[in-house]
């Protein structure tokens, strides 16, 4: 990944503040994959007919395999993706689990953390917790440039 734009690095400062763990941004997983992450677009690939996910804007996503889903905790990656099927250099997808009911509030902070970038979000009770799930186009500039 190139060096993260200005908003990029305060929002990660932010996140990293906020107690969440940064993950890498891998751009796309095959699926299925052992540790069952998916990412909202799938495609086929012409060589073997594979299925793979790639990261793109939107809440349908797992960055955490469910060993990790059944505590609580937060994580976070930015990089490369899609937003609009266009390629997006700084896509932030964050997955948060907790035990407690205020991930209203912990949404706010991050949004507040991202006051010019598109987001989407979604909370939910998971198997387990509740589940924030929240995504970000931070730059839509596309992907090195």
């Amino acid at each position: 990944m190139p060096a993260p734009s200005d908003a990029a690095r305060a929002a990660m400062s932010g996140l990293d503040d906020l107690g969440l763990e940064r993950l890498l941004a891998l751009p796309a997983v095959p699926l299925p994959n052992a540790r069952r992450m998916r990412y909202p677009v799938t495609v086929r690939t012409s060589v073997d007919d594979g299925r793979w996910g790639l990261r793109a804007f939107g809440t349908e996503f797992d960055l955490v395999d469910p060993s990790r889903r059944a505590s609580t905790g937060g994580w976070y990656s930015v990089g490369w993706g899609l937003y609009d099927g266009e390629e997006i250099a700084e896509l932030l997808l964050v997955q948060v689990l907790r035990d407690d009911t205020d991930l209203a509030g912990l949404r706010s902070a991050i949004t507040g953390l991202l006051p010019d970038a598109p987001t989407d979000s979604t909370i939910a009770s998971g198997r387990y917790r509740q589940e924030l799930r929240l995504c970000a186009a931070i730059d839509r500039a596309p992907a090195g440039v």
